[in-house]
């Protein structure tokens, strides 16, 4: 029972610092306490592999499975080694699964224990029920900390590479064949603060990729998104500077752009000869990664 002290003891005392920093919900702190929870809760019972508790844990270890000494101490190891896994971000999905499949392994020592009516520190060891639920609770903080981080680590990365990319709008001006001595290519990046942000900008910016469709000068525009990370390009070629700086100078871009600067945290723009343009989005992430970029204040 002691041990279920110490877990709900460092999990709620990292609730309660989160708190207090007010930095995270509750629903965001929760998994990073259930991890220092687990983690003091496995360094006390790795320890006790080794002194204190040492000779009843081997008491525990059921008849038939050979060297219960040995198991004692490779369990103490294994469980140190999760519990300072635990405690560091990139490891702590793979030691929570490791820990938990630990647990499971080492359960019939725990019916082992209530059955044969052994001790532990001196005291009875703790009831066959009990002593399930407890453990239940602790593969089950186990299974949040792995499935939370698996989410975030994996899926997330996965889905924050996703880049949606609209079809050509095209404009009036027929595109040519060959690049026009004064055709002109221009490229944007803008990258909202927030992703509650991102909604309302992707529907101004169809608001915008329409609009390009009656653009004196315009030949063609297209629109790629990053939903995840509040990040949109454009790519638009036009037949002169001239036609390019009156559709960027409309009333309504010059409103949309007016509306959310406050709610970007940078925009970048290159206009380039269409002769040097890129012929890719890829090639168009490159250019604007190496363009200096405008970071808008509030």
């Amino acid at each position: 029972m002691s041990v279920l002290v110490i877990f709900l003891s460092a999990t709620s005392a990292t609730l309660g610092v989160a708190a207090l920093l007010g930095r995270r919900r509750l629903r965001d702190a929760a998994p990073a306490a259930l991890r220092v929870g687990l983690a003091v809760m496995f360094l006390v019972t790795g320890l006790s592999h080794f002194a204190g508790l040492r000779e009843d844990l081997v008491a525990m270890v059921p008849p038939g499975l050979p060297r219960p000494e040995l198991l004692v101490t490779v369990t103490g190891v294994l469980e140190l080694a999760g519990a300072v896994g635990l405690l560091v971000p990139r490891t702590a999905a793979w030691a929570a699964g490791g820990l938990g499949l630990l647990m499971v392994l080492m359960f019939p020592a725990n019916v082992h224990a209530a059955t044969a009516g052994l001790t532990l520190g001196g005291e009875p060891a703790t009831a066959l029920l009990p002593r399930a639920a407890m453990q239940l609770l602790y593969v089950a903080s186990a299974a949040v900390v792995v499935v939370t981080h698996w989410r975030r680590a994996v899926l997330s990365d996965a889905l924050g590479q996703f880049i949606a990319v609209l079809p050509r709008a095209h404009g009036p001006a027929a595109e040519p064949p060959d690049a026009s001595a004064t055709d002109v290519v221009l490229v944007s990046r803008l990258r909202l603060r927030s992703a509650r942000h991102v909604p309302g900008f992707l529907l101004v910016s169809l608001r915008l990729r329409r609009a390009v469709r009656r653009a004196p000068g315009a030949v063609w525009l297209e629109l790629a998104a990053q939903p995840l990370t509040g990040t949109f390009w454009t790519w638009s070629r036009w037949t002169d500077e001239d036609a390019m700086r009156r559709y960027t100078r409309s009333e309504l871009h010059a409103h949309v752009m007016r509306s959310y600067r406050p709610r970007l945290r940078e925009s970048a723009f290159r206009p380039l000869p269409a002769a040097q343009a890129p012929t890719t989005w890829p090639e168009v992430r490159e250019v604007l990664r190496t363009t200096t970029r405008t970071v808008s204040g509030r």
